[in-house]
C-alpha cells in the first residue's frame, strides 16, 4: 500500500504523537468527509458546538430568506461562495475544480432544498445539516462536507492556528472567506496558516470526520427495524411479504428485518413520509448514530 506524505510527516510531528486533527495526505485527498451527524453528536466539544451553531444559522438564513420565498436569483448569489475547498485535502479527488463547479454546487443545493416539502414550508428540520443530508434528495456527503468547509472556514482556520502554535509549525498570513452568523453575510479575515507547495492548508478536528456512509439508507433500515416491525407485530400493518415472518418450532414469531426493509424501506426522496409517520424517529436515529457510527480511524494513516 502506498504510503501517503501526510501533514504530520511533512511538519515533523512524531508519528506516535496523538493529534486532534485529521492527518491528511498533502499530495492528494483523504477519502473522508466532515460529517454533520458527528457534529450534532459532539456538541459537548467547544469547537464542534461552534461549527454546529454557525451551520444552523447559515441554513436558517438560506431557508428563510431564499428557499421559502423562492428567491432563486439571490439564493444562487448567496450560495455562489461555496467554492471547492482544496485546502482541506478531504473528499473525492477531482482535478476539475473551479468557478463552474461552485456555480453547479449552488444550483444543486438551492434546487434540492426547493423540492423538499419541509424546506418549502420553512419547517426547522431543514435548518440542521444532518437532517438536510438525510432527507434532501440531491445533497450527498461530499457536497455537504464541502458546504461545511466553506461556511465554517473561519472556525477551522482558527483551529489550525492553534495546532500550528502547539507544534511550532511555520505559517503565513492568509485571507480566508467564511460565513459570518453575526452579519448573515460572507466575509474575509486573515489567519496564520501553514502552506505546502505554496498552497494553504486548513485542518479539521478528526472527531467530525467520517468515511463514506449512506445515512439515508441506514435511516430507512433503522425505521424498518425499530418502527415498522412494531406495527407489524401489533397488526397495524398488513403483511405484504410472507418472508417477513418466520414461525419458530415453539410457535413464536420472528421478524426478518431484511425482508421488512426490502418491502417497506423507502428511497431518500420519500423519507419525509417516515419522519411524518414515526414522530421522534429522527432524534432516535441521531442517538443510534452516536453509538454505532463513530469518526473515521485515522491513527495509522501514512505511518
Amino acid at each position: 500500500m502506498k504510503q501517503h506524505y501526510t501533514f504530520k510527516k511533512h511538519f515533523n510531528i512524531n508519528k506516535r504523537e496523538h493529534v486532534d486533527f485529521a492527518n491528511v495526505p498533502l499530495d492528494g485527498d483523504l477519502l473522508g468527509f466532515i460529517c454533520p451527524f458527528l457534529i450534532a453528536n459532539n456538541k459537548d466539544v467547544k469547537i464542534v458546538k461552534e461549527v454546529y451553531l454557525q451551520l444552523e444559522h447559515f441554513f436558517k438564513n438560506l431557508n428563510r430568506n431564499y428557499i421559502v420565498p423562492m428567491d432563486r436569483q439571490n439564493g444562487l448569489l448567496f450560495l455562489s461562495e461555496l467554492h471547492e475547498p482544496n485546502e482541506y485535502h478531504l473528499g473525492y479527488s477531482d482535478s476539475n475544480k473551479g468557478k463552474a463547479i461552485a456555480n453547479e454546487k449552488a444550483e444543486t443545493i438551492f434546487d434540492s432544498l426547493s423540492r423538499n416539502v419541509f424546506a418549502q414550508q420553512g419547517i426547522s428540520i431543514t435548518n440542521e445539516a444532518h437532517n438536510i443530508l438525510l432527507l434532501v434528495e440531491g445533497i450527498g456527503q461530499d457536497l455537504m462536507s464541502d458546504t461545511i468547509s466553506n461556511v465554517c472556514r473561519n472556525i477551522f482556520a482558527e483551529f489550525t492556528e492553534e495546532q500550528c502554535l502547539k507544534y511550532k509549525i511555520p505559517t503565513l498570513k492568509t485571507k480566508v472567506r467564511f460565513y459570518n452568523p453575526n452579519s448573515g453575510k460572507w466575509e474575509t479575515k486573515e489567519y496564520n496558516l501553514p502552506t505546502y507547495k505554496g498552497k494553504k492548508i486548513i485542518l479539521v478536528p478528526k472527531i467530525i470526520i467520517s468515511g463514506s456512509r449512506d445515512y439515508s439508507g441506514r435511516y430507512s433500515y433503522f425505521v424498518s427495524s425499530n418502527c415498522i416491525s412494531k406495527d407489524i407485530m401489533s397488526n397495524k400493518i398488513k403483511i405484504k411479504n410472507l418472508k417477513i415472518v418466520n414461525k419458530l418450532k415453539d410457535g413464536t414469531k420472528k421478524l426478518i428485518i431484511k425482508e421488512i426493509y426490502k418491502t417497506y424501506g423507502k428511497p431518500k426522496s420519500q423519507l419525509v413520509d417516515f419522519v411524518l409517520q414515526y414522530r421522534g424517529s429522527l432524534e432516535d436515529f441521531l442517538e443510534y448514530c452516536k453509538l454505532h457510527y463513530p469518526s473515521l480511524n485515522l491513527d495509522n494513516l501514512g505511518e
